[in-house]
């Protein structure tokens, strides 16, 4: 087994991380069950600066905060937490999203993300929030492991082609 790395997120991770983040969209074309929600089309490169450098803004201000795994100098894997409204009533509540790339699952990588994210966020939100397809079984027992506990369900929240997949919402306060 491939030895990994976890730290936090850094402007030169941007390549690596888009190569990753481009091979879910092959994974969700061969299986729309895939849990991860994507753009109906890969956003193009310059669409995925603009998102880089905004999300590095939102670090910076302290609106959210990223880590990711790394194995041989590629990041397969990133969890991160944003804030859902900064300077609002909800600025207390973090959304937290995970994703570890096709042949690096099961080995622990989610896991070691998410203690990582978890404890970068103790004092900086009271509870983080995420949703996950209901038939993720596999995250979902991971997320209660962590100790997030399923607050609700949204039928067909998530539409790939003619295909409606059902999103269980889940919460942990920290």
């Amino acid at each position: 087994m491939q030895e990994y790395t976890v730290r936090e997120l850094k402007p030169s991770d941007f390549e690596s991380l888009i190569d990753t983040f481009y091979s879910f969209f092959d994974e969700a074309k061969a299986d729309p069950s895939f849990g991860l929600v994507l753009h109906h089309e890969k956003p193009s490169m310059a669409d995925e600066h603009r998102w880089f450098a905004d999300f590095l803004s939102q670090i910076e201000r302290g609106n959210a905060l990223a880590v990711v795994a790394e194995a041989g100098h590629q990041v397969v894997g990133m969890c991160d937490i944003r804030r859902r409204m900064p300077k609002s009533a909800v600025a207390h509540r973090g959304e937290l999203g995970l994703f570890v790339r096709k042949g690096y699952r099961g080995r622990g990588i989610g896991e070691s993300l998410m203690r990582k994210a978890i404890e970068l966020a103790s004092g900086k939100f009271e509870c983080i929030e995420l949703a996950v397809f209901s038939n993720n079984e596999p995250a979902k027992k991971l997320y209660r492991k962590m100790g997030f506990r399923t607050i609700g369900n949204v039928p067909k929240a998530i539409k790939r082609g003619d295909q409606y997949f059902d999103e269980d919402v889940m919460i942990l306060f920290i």
